[in-house]
This record gives structure tokens, sequence and C-alpha cells, in this order.
């Protein structure tokens, strides 16, 4: 077992300021870990999960034959009747509100003030361009956005928000989805959805696709994992632990 000072030893914690890449030049910062976060892009081995230290494990997907689950194709179904819009990032009051609504629903404690914490005004062509899925219900209300980044051979999910209202929904998974429909459509080769911890999480629903791959942040490797369908994660969590922080 790791102690907390073992994790201090080869710590990783990085960050540049954005600006324009070139969409190869995107791909790579992906291959070696990197993600978008409001005005930097960072990287790091490492974070805090109920009030302990633990690692950070970026994953992405293969795209070339990748293929939805049952439970998967389903959900893309059920969701037939909403009002799915295709278009360059776009901040606008709308969207500004519903992340608001979200905030407030999903996070107890360092609450982030805006959107902007998470994407910048230039964020639907730095550091590549940038896309989103803007999704409505029948009645036209607000329920979700996802953005995401396009660069010559993969696609990165950047951030999605929705309504807590409405999470029966799954939105979370949902635009991943749609997401990694478009990147095929595209003819992209990798999907970085981000990462997960070393520990059970609220991130653990990230492990439920196949094709899925880890990086080593030794080696640099990527590496074919198991996909694990979707599970209780609080059923792993030791009794005298505390609750989580929210996720997104």
């Amino acid at each position: 077992m790791q102690t907390q000072s073992s994790y201090l030893e080869d710590i990783i914690d990085d960050s540049v300021e954005m600006q324009p890449l070139d969409p190869a030049v995107f791909d790579q910062y992906m291959s070696d870990g990197w993600r978008l976060l409001g005005h930097s892009i960072v990287r790091h081995n490492f974070s805090v999960c109920r009030g302990k230290m633990c690692r950070t494990i970026p994953l992405r997907i293969r795209l070339g034959d990748f293929q939805f689950s049952k439970s998967q194709r389903k959900m893309l179904r059920k969701t037939q009747k909403m009002n799915v819009k295709y278009g360059p990032i776009r901040i606008n009051q709308a969207k500004a509100q519903l992340f608001t609504i979200h905030a407030a629903g999903r996070f107890d404690e360092r609450r982030p003030e805006s959107i902007t914490s998470f994407l910048n005004l230039k964020s639907d062509r730095e550091p590549v361009t940038g896309k989103e899925f803007y999704i409505t219900g029948p009645d036209g209300m607000p329920l979700a956005c996802s953005f995401f980044h396009l660069g010559e051979e993969s696609v990165s999910g950047t951030y999605c928000f929705y309504n807590p209202k409405a999470s029966g929904y799954s939105f979370g998974t949902y635009t991943m989805l749609l997401e990694i429909e478009k990147a095929q459509e595209l003819g992209k080769k990798y999907y970085y959805h981000g990462y997960v911890y070393d520990v059970p999480s609220q991130f653990d629903y990230k492990l439920n696709f196949h094709n899925l791959e880890a990086m080593d942040w030794k080696s640099g490797a990527w590496n074919a994992i198991d996909r694990i369908p979707v599970r209780r994660w609080s059923d792993f969590v030791e009794p005298d632990d505390e609750s989580p922080p929210p996720s997104k």
C-alpha cells in the first residue's frame, strides 16, 4: 500500500497557457496525458479523493472498430425525442444559466463561479477547433451541453454540464456517446474522455466502454484494459471514508 508521502516522490503537475495548436501537436498533448481546463492545458498524476491522495489514470477509446454496448444503444434510442444541436462552441446567457443550475446541484464545495472555469471565450478555436452538442427537451427547455475539441486523429471530450433535475437521462454518458459517434463520423482514431482514480470514485462510469485504454505515467504507453460495467462505486468505499464530492 502506498503512503501519502509516496505520492509526492514522482509527482507530475504541469500547466501551460491556452494557445492555438496545430491539430497534430494537439494529438501529441492528448497522448501525453494532458487535458483542457479553462485558460490552461494541464496534466497531473495525482488527486484527492475522499480526503486522501490517489493516482489519476488517463483514459481513451480506440475508435476504429468500436461498437456501443446493448445498454448504450438503448440509451441513444431513449433520447431520440430530444433536440440535439451540433455546432461551434458558443457561450451565451442560456448556457451560462444552465451551468449555474448544474453547479448548484452538483458541487458542495469548491463550487466554480462560472462556466469560464472550464472554457474560455476562444474555446471554439483554441487550442484547436471546438464543437458542442446542445440538448433541449421537446418543450425547448435546456437540458445539457457538452464541449469537445478536434485534433488531427483525436477528439477530446472537454466538459459536460446538465440540469440535475434531469439526471435520470445520464447526460454525462449520453453526451459521450454523441461525441464518440461524431468522432467516428469524422474518421478520428482516438476519443479521450478524461481520467479515473486508482480507487473507486464517481468517475468510474468512464470505464464502461469497449476498446478502452489507460496510460502508464512512467512509460507513457497506452495499454488495453477491460471494460467495467456500470456499478455502484460507493459499494467499494470503506465505511469510515468521507463522502465524495459530486462529479462534474
